[in-house]
């Protein structure tokens, strides 16, 4: 106990009573997509291992491999002596693997958000005017806090609205700033990058799209939607490429001045060798991972297809995220619940993550899920119809 418990106590019994609080759900993984939780084996529709890579034994191998050879940790940041002479051929080949002229390896998604975006701002000309999406990933708005800047807030994929937005600091000095996903990661839907590009060039506004859920599934090879648009691409290497870390993108000068004046970058240790082994073997295989990207698709369609017929409300999705929006927090607890019984994993998703009277079911779909699987999952929708009728009353 300490004198500020009462204060813990109150504000998670006030959460409790809403229905939303968080608690930790310990399972046990035979892997990714099969797991145990209370004695019991569920097939996991809530991860974001959208190609199975986790599970490929060439990752798993060169990961082994890399730790028997270098060690179990870094021992430092990269500016100290974590920045082992991998680093340099990885970051090297990951730009090339993009199309763009550098790359930068940082050890989580969400560090490298919420550090990249607080850097520019405290750096840019100032007055620096931030635009973003009113939907967008946690970390992004973090960045901005960060950073010490109000947020110019646009509607959730509506270019119309970021334009007038802009139109607004036409004539003003300082730095404009674009903020957003290319997918996103609760909604599943994309924004239009073409029309995106244009306006951040007529305003001459800086573009930082968040690419976390498109690299690896989309693009010609896998390099994601970003890299041909933004003046900075933040990808990650825990979701559709198996493993953990995160990147940035961009111009040589960019990566160059981000390892000078990103805090994010200079106080953290390095990723360890095993994470890096993980990296690089994905990044060898990644360009020839078609058959996978074809298959998740495939699986995108017949979910989304037979989901919408049966009458849920997917949103706008056409990605491998798939929303299934309940409306209350209580039936969306409920509803996860009732697929656990159907041996189906799905978590719910409530405030404050996602707006009020928008809770979920946020289904993610990998190309590691077989017909089967695919099947016990739509069959056991047919059990959450009523609650979905009673939301709808």
């Amino acid at each position: 106990m300490n004198q500020f418990d009462e204060f813990f106590y109150n504000s998670l019994k006030k959460r409790a009573k809403k229905g939303i609080e968080r608690n930790l759900k310990s399972i046990y993984l035979n892997n990714l997509f099969q797991i145990q939780y209370k004695n019991k084996k569920y097939i996991n529709f809530a991860s974001n291992d959208y190609l199975g890579l986790s599970q490929d034994l060439r990752i798993k191998s060169k990961s082994q491999e890399w730790v028997k050879r270098f060690g179990a940790g870094s021992g430092a940041s990269r500016l100290i002596t974590g920045n082992a002479a991998y680093y340099k051929d990885l970051e090297k080949e990951l730009a090339d693997f993009l199309g763009t002229e550098a790359a930068l390896i940082f050890p989580s998604g969400w560090q490298t958000n919420v550090g990249v975006v607080a850097s520019l701002i405290e750096n840019f000309p100032k007055p620096v005017w931030v635009f973003t999406d009113k939907l967008n990933h946690a970390s992004l708005h973090y960045g901005c806090k960060a950073g010490q800047v109000k947020q110019i807030r646009f509607y959730h994929n509506d270019l119309i609205h970021l334009q007038e937005r802009l139109d607004r600091f036409a004539n003003e000095k300082g730095t404009k700033i674009i903020l957003t996903e290319t997918l996103f990661s609760m909604d599943g839907d994309m924004i239009d990058l073409e029309h995106l590009r244009k306006i951040a060039n007529y305003h001459k506004a800086f573009l930082f799209l968040d690419d976390a859920h498109a690299t690896g599934v989309y693009g010609n090879k896998g390099q994601g939607l970003a890299p041909a648009y933004a003046d900075l691409t933040m990808g990650t290497f825990s979701k559709a490429w198996g493993s953990f870390g995160a990147y940035v993108a961009g111009s040589r000068l960019l990566c160059q001045w981000l390892i000078n004046f990103c805090s994010a970058f200079i106080h953290t240790t390095a990723l360890p060798p095993t994470v890096i082994g993980s990296i690089k073997a994905a990044l060898d295989i990644m360009p020839d991972l078609n058959n996978l990207r074809v298959k998740l698709q495939n699986n995108i369609l017949k979910v989304r297809n037979q989901l919408t017929l049966l009458g849920f409300n997917c949103g706008n999705t056409n990605s491998q995220i798939i929303p299934i929006i309940i409306g209350s927090a209580e039936n969306a607890y409920l509803c996860s619940k009732i697929l656990r019984d159907h041996n189906i994993w799905i978590m719910p998703i409530c405030p404050p993550t996602v707006i009020p009277k928008s809770s979920r079911l946020r289904l993610t779909l990998s190309a590691a899920h077989d017909d089967d699987e695919i099947g016990l999952l739509l069959n056991s929708f047919n059990s959450l119809k009523k609650i979905i009728q009673n939301e709808k009353v």
